[in-house]
């Protein structure tokens, strides 16, 4: 028997599963406050539907069912599309989804054959302020975690499009989209040395010079405009829509063959790559049956956790408040009914369920990071109080119930 999770694939223990629920449950209020809905749809789609957007790579990297004809999804946008491009929904339609999507690769660090997404999408509008809309609730969501000094940046398929054509090199576009795409990680330097040998020394350097505008935004834009006005144009109204700076940065990639317009990626602060990205794909929907103005940003969930974890000194291992430890056996009773009480005046309490010594109570809270125990024996029974104790420092109250649900409701 193999006792290990699948390759590329983990268990979440409590811990880890608490800190992306915690994630998760931060970004949701953040999206509903701008009116966004849930929607879920079923992990498996047929392989038709998958292949619809997939393209030759990400085909390849599609787990698919026995029988072929059903495959697990590997994004949440292609269930948005089909759902969307068959129902009528008032326009625009706004939803959320938070759920795990699964991609037959080769693991490395930080990625995972499975893995969590959490897209953000607008269907139905082709104006510019979707993409604001988007970014704003972003932030939002990202302010939220506690995440600083965010850095946007903006660019639109438009403009890398244009130049492609300005260039003449569109026969050979993906694989220029493909590297610059790599320059975060392989250097520009490298770049270069790579793009010169798929469209030649003179183009590279064409298509560099254009790219590598230099300045403020302003100045960026300027460059922008003399590749394509209508793209630049775009962008300039997502800038005057966001209350927060915007960098635009010409050599940013997404999504080949995917995206339409606009393009955004959110990094989160000094020596954090990263963390959210999107953009428009006004064709994806036409795949499926109803043609539309589809726009979204998706979290990097996986990542946002590994940041989370790395900042905190100490995760959370339950949610447990308050620990209802009984002196003796023959006061667990008694215990449970303190802990009902707790429990419907909202405090998230526990009983021992092993029938260990009040010592050994103490060690459990203690081991779970429990702060708080309510201690029940003769005296408390016959008081109708309980002693609550502060395990951190050692400090205990003879208290009523209903005073200790109000302490308790403060931390």
């Amino acid at each position: 028997m193999t006792k290990t999770a699948p390759k590329g694939m983990r268990d979440m223990l409590p811990e880890d599963a608490m800190a992306r629920r915690e994630v998760l449950e931060t970004v949701e209020q953040a999206y509903r406050r701008y009116g966004f809905v849930p929607m879920e749809t079923p992990a498996m789609e047929y392989m038709d539907t998958l292949r619809a957007k997939a393209g030759a790579e990400i085909e390849k990297q599609i787990f698919v069912l026995k029988d072929g004809e059903l495959g697990l999804r590997f994004d949440l946008t292609v269930p948005l599309a089909r759902v969307a491009a068959n129902n009528a929904f008032a326009k625009p339609f706004k939803r959320y989804a938070f759920a795990p999507v699964w991609r037959y690769e080769e693991p490395q660090r930080g990625r995972f054959r499975e893995f969590w997404q959490a897209d953000v999408d607008i269907i139905g509008s082709k104006s510019m302020r979707c993409e604001a809309e988007l970014l704003c609730a972003a932030y939002d969501a990202l302010t939220a975690l506690g995440f600083r000094d965010l850095k946007v940046l903006l660019n639109s398929r438009k403009i890398l499009d244009a130049l492609a054509t300005k260039l003449d090199i569109e026969n050979k576009k993906e694989a220029v989209f493909r590297l610059l795409d790599k320059i975060d990680k392989a250097g520009q330097e490298k770049v270069r040395a790579e793009m010169e040998e798929v469209i030649g020394a003179q183009k590279a350097r064409e298509l560099f010079a254009a790219l590598g505008a230099k300045g403020d935004a302003k100045g960026r834009l300027t460059a922008a405009k003399k590749i394509s006005e209508e793209g630049a144009k775009e962008l300039e109204e997502i800038i005057s829509l966001c209350p927060f700076g915007i960098e635009i940065d010409l050599e940013l990639v997404r999504g080949l063959g995917y995206y339409t317009g606009p393009i955004f990626e959110i990094k989160g602060g000094e020596g954090i790559g990263s963390i959210a990205g999107g953009g428009r794909y006004d064709n994806l929907l036409g795949l499926y049956g109803q043609p539309d103005y589809a726009a979204g940003i998706s979290l990097g969930v996986e990542r946002i956790m590994t940041l989370i974890k790395e900042r905190k000194a100490e995760a959370k291992k339950t949610y447990t408040k308050v620990l209802v430890a009984n002196v003796k056996p023959e006061f667990y009773r008694n215990a449970m009914e303190i802990a009902a009480q707790l429990r419907a005046g909202g405090i998230a309490a526990e009983t021992d369920l092993n029938g260990r010594n009040l010592r050994k109570q103490f060690d459990y809270a203690n081991a779970l990071g429990i702060r708080y125990v309510a201690i029940i024996g003769e005296r408390e029974i016959k008081e109708k109080k309980v002693t609550l104790r502060d395990m951190e420092s050692g400090k205990e109250k003879s208290i009523s119930v209903e005073d200790a649900i109000k302490e308790l409701e403060k931390c």
